[in-house]
């Protein structure tokens, strides 16, 4: 079995520059991604009027995950990343013009928004797995925490900024022209993509030939024979599955719970930013100071009680929003730790697939959490319940990384 804390040989220095062009990308990528995070359950709420049919719409979004994510990573490996980064944002650019295209004609569709959630999903982990995939091509092995705590940094500037254009969007145009709008952003990062230049593809020579299913399974046999993998795929599960029960229900607490109109809405939803940019900016000072293994364990217990708790037991948007502030801020720093040491300790020939596998498996409770919420949040006393039991997940996630040996990660 390998040794999970074994180091791989330093590389050769890289041309850190071209990095940057991915991080301005981002920034409008991730723009588009939060304006039309907000509006499509706004918008499914408006052609229903249902929780369950809102948190349905979360469930296919995360179906993906689960079903597509090993043959993605397989894919992912065997391609050109960066030319699957640019065809994939102009897909997504299309499919979410789309949206408002058919509301205009009056021909949009509840199984229309699924199915496209289904898609869309799929080609934003082509998008993120590619893009984890390609930094250690651009950066150097020890300025990996930095560069991720810059991709964070700039993911959660958009998340505290986006709500905010999301909300007065919703409410100065209307919800399909804001969609239409987002979907350009896309387009933006296509070319920034372009403007990096080659990426060279993964070395596959002198290995012997082998099928999809073989690549598939060999991605999963990696991450199971290593126990600090699974250790992350555990704690990756129990958290995904307390944030899908808070981010699945969240617009319909709000809405139709606390009364909150889209502008308090977008507020609640740019604590995350604002949280995840401290989280961002902390991470690695926090790493230089403490062991890493001990920030995994220590925030994802804490944040999650305290998050979790204001969430459950104070009902009012402002405690909503500081509750949710916490729990992703938290998370934004285990990702930039977790991150950091996946991109450091797997094969980058093999990056795709075990990535593939480890978060198929780590999100296959995503929908099932979908689900779940959107039927607990209708019930008598039902957001004390739901996010109780997210509070209840995330601790679990950090009780995991002190009992595992990623709490050793120096």
């Amino acid at each position: 079995m390998s040794n999970p804390l074994t180091q791989p040989t330093q590389p050769q220095p890289k041309q850190a520059y071209r990095f940057y062009y991915l991080l301005f990308g981002l920034l409008f990528s991730r723009l588009g991604n939060n304006i039309y995070m907000l509006a499509l359950p706004w918008l499914a709420y408006d052609l229903t009027g249902s929780s369950v049919q809102m948190g349905a719409v979360f469930a296919f979004e995360t179906l993906p995950f689960l079903l597509l994510l090993p043959l993605g990573g397989v894919i992912i490996d065997r391609s050109d990343r960066r030319k699957i980064m640019m065809v994939c944002d102009i897909a997504r650019m299309l499919l979410i013009v789309s949206i408002p295209l058919l509301y205009w004609m009056d021909l949009l569709s509840m199984p229309y928004l699924f199915a496209l959630s289904f898609v869309l999903s799929t080609l934003s982990f082509f998008v993120d797995i590619s893009l984890s995939a390609v930094i250690p091509n651009l950066v150097d092995k020890d300025q990996l925490i930095k560069s991720n705590g810059q991709l964070q940094l700039v993911d959660n500037t958009i998340r505290l900024l986006g709500p905010i254009l999301a909300g007065a969007l919703l409410a100065a145009i209307g919800t399909s022209l804001s969609i239409f709008i987002c979907a350009f952003s896309y387009l933006v990062m296509a070319l920034c993509v372009f403007l990096i230049g080659s990426i060279p593809k993964p070395d596959l020579s002198g290995q012997e030939p082998k099928t999809i299913w073989q690549d598939m399974k060999s991605g999963f046999a990696y991450g199971w024979n290593r126990i600090d993998l699974r250790a992350i795929g555990a704690i990756s599960m129990f958290c995904n599955f307390g944030l899908g029960l808070v981010m699945s229900t969240l617009v319909f607490y709000l809405r139709d719970t606390l009364g909150a109109d889209e502008y308090r809405v977008g507020l609640v939803f740019s604590s995350v930013g604002i949280f995840g940019i401290l989280g961002a900016l902390i991470s690695q000072p926090l790493t230089k100071r403490f062991r890493r293994g001990q920030l995994l364990s220590t925030l994802m217990t804490f944040g999650g009680l305290i998050g979790g708790g204001l969430i459950a037991l104070v009902p009012h948007w402002i405690a909503t929003g500081l509750g949710l502030g916490v729990l992703l801020g938290s998370v934004v720093v285990m990702n930039v730790i977790l991150n950091a040491y996946k991109q450091g300790n797997i094969d980058n020939q093999m990056f795709g697939r075990v990535e593939g596998a480890i978060t198929s498996i780590s999100n296959c409770c995503i929908p099932l959490a979908g689900m779940v919420g959107g039927v607990t949040i209708g019930m008598a006393s039902g957001s004390v319940i739901t996010y109780l039991l997210a509070t209840a997940m995330i601790v679990a996630s950090g009780l995991i990384s002190f009992f595992t040996p990623l709490r050793k990660i120096a």
